[in-house]
């Protein structure tokens, strides 16, 4: 087993003191801290807690807010890291790549041979890399992760049903961000170990470089505070759930000072990986947006390429949770950030904020967050829709008792377009919008006003359409008994 001295991580380690939040302003890098904890009251964030890491100077933990019991968070408070598990549980594939015992670049079915797509010629060609880098063509929404339910064999389940969902494209050519791809590494790394996955997370990763207090089963979960949704612009607590096969793509979790640990062996000279296997997770790979490329885990982009470094980075977020470590190896210096407030519609704020305090951390200026006005327009549409069809069951039953002469034709063809306007409302609220989220529990869980509404117009809109239905019912045997 790959498990090399602990020297290189002990030493990371020294300078991570952990001090009260009331000497920020006598710290390095106070205006790094004041920032942090500006942004979080901007943003509204009950509570959180970050790192300041500077290889060649002095580091230092903090904590600031309040937990979703109302206890004050300090050093140890755990929280939920979200995608922040998918470059840990990368970390964990290379020490088993620099064994021996799995080859980036053979077939998936090399180690799993029941593994297997809609489309098996397509499904055959999917490498261990590709499921890393995110270009198997799975897309995301296959319904096999943020399932709360226990599972005997949660691995193995969720990559047997997988056999249903259709790629969308080759293996290898174009990137789709989905988690199943890191729930079908986690049945590798089971298939190949022989064990557990969060055995062997402990074993190459976790118990390495002291992560005590990470969170990587269901009882572990429990321990976690309650973090926060957001409903209507207001941070919600939410109950903490999780998923089993959750730590290898977010639901995996810690206090800062275990995701601190993880940055700091990733930035220098790392414990459980040569140099040449942490260059290898950190290199761009393939393209993920117009501006960030994707290596084996990691997002990497140019944004801070003025102040001369590369600026490699993974953000995530679970139901009531966020977190993001930023590592800018060029500099020694890196930011991880964990907070108790999660909403699809604030993760651009959200994210904002560590990209901030990283480019200040490089010797620049935060760039503002763009605001979004997507959301305040989708609540106050929703909420005039479903308004709407609220006011048509009213204004329904008002005009029935004075309507007398029908015109036939007319009313048949407005029943039918009722029922017609009625199922394809339905449609998008129940089916089409929801489907578009990793799962249904995660659209609940990460933006439960918009689900809600989406749910009340939906039901609305069928309530109208049956009234409408029986109104004209009630018009047609009234003219022609007259």
């Amino acid at each position: 087993m790959h498990l090399p001295v602990l020297a290189a991580s002990l030493a990371a380690f020294t300078p991570l003191i952990p001090l009260p939040q009331t000497d920020v302003e006598e710290q390095p890098y106070s205006e790094v801290s004041e920032y942090l904890e500006q942004r979080f009251e901007e943003t509204g964030v009950p509570g959180a807690a970050y790192s300041i890491i500077d290889l060649n100077g002095e580091s230092h933990s903090y904590a600031w807010g309040t937990d979703g019991s109302g206890d004050p968070v300090d050093l140890g408070t755990p929280f939920l890291w979200g995608s922040v598990a998918k470059p840990v549980t990368s970390a964990a594939v290379m020490t088993l790549v620099e064994d021996g015992l799995i080859d980036l670049d053979e077939p998936v079915t090399t180690y799993l041979p029941d593994f297997t797509l809609a489309d098996k010629d397509r499904s055959d060609r999917i490498t261990v890399r590709d499921l890393l880098q995110q270009t198997t063509g799975i897309p995301e929404g296959t319904g096999i992760t943020d399932r709360f339910e226990h599972h005997d064999d949660p691995y193995g389940d969720a990559v047997a049903d997988l056999a249903g969902v259709e790629p969308f494209t080759d293996p290898g050519e174009t990137l789709e961000y989905a988690s199943a791809n890191y729930v079908v590494v986690g049945a590798v790394v089971e298939a190949v170990t022989g064990m557990s996955y969060e055995e062997y997370l402990h074993e190459a990763v976790l118990d390495p470089l002291g992560m005590t207090g990470a969170v990587t089963d269901v009882e572990g979960a429990a321990d976690v505070p309650r973090g926060h949704a957001v409903a209507f612009g207001q941070p919600v607590p939410v109950k903490t759930r999780y998923d089993q096969t959750g730590p290898a793509y977010g639901y995996l979790g810690g206090n800062i000072q275990d995701l601190t640990a993880f940055a700091a062996d990733q930035l220098g000279e790392s414990a459980i990986l040569t140099p040449e296997s942490v260059a290898e997770t950190h290199t761009a790979a393939v393209e993920f947006s117009d501006t960030v490329d994707y290596g084996l885990g990691w997002r990497v982009d140019g944004r801070n390429a003025d102040l001369g470094a590369t600026t490699v980075w993974h953000t995530g977020g679970a139901p009531g949770f966020s977190a993001g470590v930023i590592l800018l190896p060029e500099l020694d210096r890196a930011v991880v950030v964990v907070q108790n407030r999660y909403g699809y519609f604030q993760d651009g704020q959200l994210i904002g904020t560590m990209l901030g305090a990283a480019r200040m951390l490089a010797g620049g200026e935060p760039v503002e967050p763009e605001s979004d006005l997507l959301y305040p327009s989708l609540l106050a549409g929703l909420c005039a829709l479903t308004l709407a069809a609220v006011a048509t069951v009213f204004l329904t039953f008002l005009r029935l008792g004075k309507a007398r002469k029908v015109n036939r034709s007319l009313v048949i063809t407005g029943m039918a377009c009722w029922v017609l306007a009625a199922f394809a409302t339905a449609y998008v609220s129940f089916a089409l919008v929801p489907g578009l989220a990793p799962s249904r529990a995660a659209f609940f869980g990460m933006m439960p006003d918009v689900a809600w509404l989406f749910t009340a117009l939906g039901t609305a809109a069928l309530i109208a359409a049956a009234v409408r239905v029986w109104a004209g019912a009630v018009l047609l045997r009234r003219s022609q008994a007259e």
